[in-house]
């Protein structure tokens, strides 16, 4: 049975035909021709899931001309996953043919992956459309980090139009980071003569993420951005740049390679991703013939040799106050492949001295490094050669230790939150009475202090 309805019950809050509780695009205003607002209805029971029914979506150029079947794109995309999750069906005016029959094929793929979560929902839909731009040009999602800057030199020779997100990976109260990160690449596109666009949206803040997270990422084994929300909710945002920007083709980097994707399940995977598509744009989950390892030995280091350019990476997710932190396992990895290279990792973004890889060595020997994913670590002992030509930053007898040290998974810690524990059970209670316990825990008398204290204290256990 197909998922979606072009003819549609009066709404009712739930729909006649589906046992399922309704999510509705009530209204979409275009503000200034640059800010696409959503207002979204739906029945009591899942509004926890929800913190706000707002959706919207900032681009940084008009967007006359692009029709209202393309434009819904950018929030069905990000409500579909809590619709999926939850088993609850959509009900939206104008959508587009192409994107309704390929969320369907994603809809099935992730249902064999997450078999306990229901997998229901329908796409009720006023007035089906088909659109056809015939547009040669390639878009891709762009965050600075070494997948995404692989995908650009790959594509180098396409001039691929560069497309960066504020309320993703950067949220929206980090906006001294943000403004930082978009001068930085502002500068590189305009090097490299190529298009960058900015998009800013709440597309984190108007779900409940953290609920979805402790409700379902038990069958998701890992956060709900992660498995299940970004790639499609990322890509669903550009749909209205391809029609603008004459994109035909939109590029989304890999994280891993095609072999080991094929055991793991990610938001962003060549099943989900190139089985996206709306009118006649095609979506390409890109470079997962390469290992991280090979993207900086094989295609950053190439780039590097022959621009003389070093660009700055943000691998970071830890903090946002510079491009890297230089401490978390992800910086830590990055900067030792960089300079198993021969690429210094001071001029891509880090900061480092000679004491690195004595320290590196000892945390590695105590066992102090968040390692969750041994493949990475064993990958850069694959590529170790036998005569190392360089002593970049002093590495040269770290790597030959490196090489005979055996690699143990050390995932991190989960702390407990005591706030986890009721979090849940507090939205199945009464409103007023969910008001009156957040007026509660917001009092700053001696006692909650204390209390606050306590909690902090046990939450480091």
């Amino acid at each position: 049975m197909a998922s979606f309805f072009s003819k549609r019950a009066r709404w009712t809050g739930n729909d006649k035909e589906s046992a399922n509780p309704a999510i509705k695009i009530e209204e979409l205003k275009i503000l200034k021709n640059r800010l696409l607002l959503f207002k979204l209805s739906y029945p009591k029971k899942i509004k926890k899931y929800f913190l706000s029914n707002l959706f919207w979506v900032e681009y940084d150029h008009d967007l006359h001309g692009v029709s209202r079947g393309i434009l819904q794109i950018p929030a069905v995309s990000n409500i579909l996953p809590l619709a999926w999750a939850i088993g609850a069906d959509i009900l939206v005016k104008e959508l587009d043919k192409t994107y309704l029959q390929s969320v369907e094929k994603i809809r099935l793929v992730m249902k064999t992956w997450y078999p306990k979560l229901p997998f229901s929902t329908k796409i009720y839909v006023d007035e089906v459309t088909s659109s056809s731009f015939s547009n040669k040009g390639y878009g891709l999602l762009f965050s600075g980090g070494i997948d995404s800057t692989t995908s650009y030199v790959r594509h180098k020779n396409a001039k691929p139009n560069l497309i960066m997100v504020w309320g993703a990976d950067i949220p929206l109260d980090k906006k001294n980071f943000w403004e930082k990160a978009r001068d930085k690449y502002s500068s590189f596109a305009e090097r490299e003569n190529i298009r960058i666009n900015f998009i800013k949206t709440n597309m984190r803040q108007f779900i409940n993420e953290r609920l979805l997270t402790i409700k379902f990422g038990r069958y998701l084994s890992a956060s709900w951005w992660g498995r299940l929300h970004h790639g499609i909710g990322l890509l669903g945002l550009t749909a209205p740049l391809t029609v603008t920007g004459h994109i035909g083709t939109i590029l989304i980097a890999a994280s891993v390679t095609r072999t080991r994707a094929l055991k793991f399940h990610w938001g962003s995977h060549p099943l989900i991703d190139n089985a996206m598509s709306w009118a006649d744009v095609k979506v390409v989950h890109d470079s997962d013939d390469l290992s991280r390892h090979e993207k900086i030995k094989y295609v950053l280091g190439d780039y590097i040799r022959k621009s003389n350019y070093y660009p700055t990476l943000r691998v970071c997710w830890s903090q946002f106050s510079d491009f890297n932190c230089g401490t978390c396992e992800k910086c830590l990895r990055t900067i030792t492949v960089l300079a198993l290279e021969n690429i210094d990792p001071n001029k891509c973004g880090f900061n480092i001295n000679g004491n690195f890889f004595d320290i590196l060595k000892q945390n590695l020997i105590e066992n102090r490094i968040n390692i969750e994913h041994t493949f990475l670590w064993k990958d850069i002992q694959r590529h170790l050669p036998k005569v190392m030509n360089h002593n970049l930053y002093g590495c040269k007898d770290f790597f030959k230790w490196f090489k005979e040290f055996i690699i143990v998974e050390n995932k991190p810690k989960r702390n407990f939150n005591i706030n986890d524990l009721p979090f849940h059970v507090y939205y199945e209670l009464p409103e007023n009475l969910q008001k009156t316990i957040k007026r509660i825990r917001e009092q700053q008398t001696p006692i909650m202090r204390i209390a606050k204290w306590v909690l902090s204290l046990i939450s480091k256990l």
